[in-house]
């Protein structure tokens, strides 16, 4: 009789896992699942927001007129010949005062892609899972003992660099005690954009503001 191939037992995934750390306290070893929403995205469609936000936070606001919309300057200053000064003809040219401006700013209107909802979602959380990859998301208790002075933030953020704290709404007083100390940044999770996330060197999530980022992350 013919023997029977093994059946293959498929492993099971390894669960993900991120540190937890309590700002004002001493870091202590304590890990917590990944939350779901947190998926992976195309680098692709990531760059593609990223490109398509910074287009759309350039606004064209300067503009000069050329000699051709400037008002006035119809009629010819004198006569071309016999009066012995130099051929003009019009007082709005570039080489007169109040005249047009040569290659000046120009606020033209250019096209620029519109990214679908779905799309700046999928990749807020693709950013966020970009982090979770690398080993370098951290979730955050903000505990009642927190620094109240930049001095004293300062030396419990010392040796981190390009942090970047994503907190909730009711933690506004923790943007201003950060304010002053180049290393660090604070974020609002309902304003966060994959651009901050993607620059930062770290990211600590507020553990107040998963709620904020489920609803923003989730199709």
């Amino acid at each position: 009789m013919a023997k029977t191939a093994p059946k293959k037992t498929k492993a099971k995934a390894a669960v993900q896992t991120v540190p937890v750390r309590t700002l004002g306290k001493k870091s202590e070893k304590e890990t917590v699942s990944v939350p779901e929403f947190f998926t992976e995205a195309l680098p692709v469609l990531i760059a593609r927001t990223i490109h398509t936000t910074h287009k759309r936070m350039r606004i064209r606001r300067a503009h000069t007129k050329g000699r051709s919309e400037v008002r006035g300057g119809g009629r010819k200053p004198w006569k071309q010949k016999g009066t012995g000064r130099s051929r003009h003809g019009s007082i709005r040219s570039p080489l007169w005062v109040g005249g047009g401006i040569t290659f000046g700013p120009r606020s033209r209107k250019t096209s620029i892609r519109k990214t679908q909802l779905k799309e700046r979602r999928r990749a807020l959380a693709g950013a966020f899972a970009m982090h979770v990859k690398n080993g370098s998301l951290s979730l955050l208790n903000v505990s009642d003992k927190v620094p109240t002075k930049t001095k004293e933030m300062a030396k419990h953020m010392k040796g981190e660099r390009s942090v970047l704290i994503v907190a909730d709404d009711s933690h506004r007083a923790l943007q201003k005690v950060v304010a002053n100390i180049p290393t660090i940044r604070v974020l609002y999770a309902s304003s966060v954009i994959p651009k901050d996330i993607v620059e930062a060197h770290a990211v600590w999530v507020d553990n107040a503001a998963l709620e904020t980022l489920k609803i923003r992350c989730t199709l």
